[in-house]
């Protein structure tokens, strides 16, 4: 009886992570909408910022989504319009960390990586860990975040 019981918790907690893994995006998703978002830029900066803002769903992907600071620093394309306008190298984690500075530093046609704590959208506020992967693209710093 104990064996059934252990296969049956291991197959539980197995359907539990692929339902987590298809609830949330992955880092191979993230990178793959940071390359949808450079491309974007390149070919359409005006067209690829207006996507990004409505919500577009080539730019959004159940917790993935970009956002891109202008060159003068301030956000410019996110889907939450609360965030727009705000400069995004003075931006501080939920613990109070500066990783706006480190996503200030991206350099053009490098793809970095930057940790943060940040809720993921809806409605729990929790902050997560998140990774952004972040590059400048013709002046602009763009990132895609996602939880690991």
């Amino acid at each position: 009886m104990s064996k059934f019981f252990v296969v049956g918790a291991l197959a539980l907690a197995s359907m539990q992570t692929a339902i987590a893994q298809q609830q949330y995006g992955n880092a191979v998703e993230a990178r793959a909408m940071l390359e949808r978002v450079v491309a974007g830029i390149k070919a359409d900066p005006g067209e690829t910022i207006s996507q990004i803002n409505k919500g577009d769903p080539k730019f959004s992907d159940r917790d993935l989504y970009p956002t891109c600071a202008g060159p003068d620093g301030r956000m410019v394309a996110n889907p939450n319009p609360a965030r727009l306008g705000i400069v995004q190298k003075d931006s501080k984690d939920a613990s109070g960390k500066p990783y706006g500075e480190e996503l200030a530093r991206a350099q053009e046609g490098v793809v970095s990586e930057v940790s943060y704590l940040s809720p993921r959208p809806g409605a729990d506020k929790t902050p997560v860990q998140k990774i952004a992967f972040v590059t400048k693209i013709s002046g602009y710093i763009c990132l895609v975040g996602y939880a690991p």
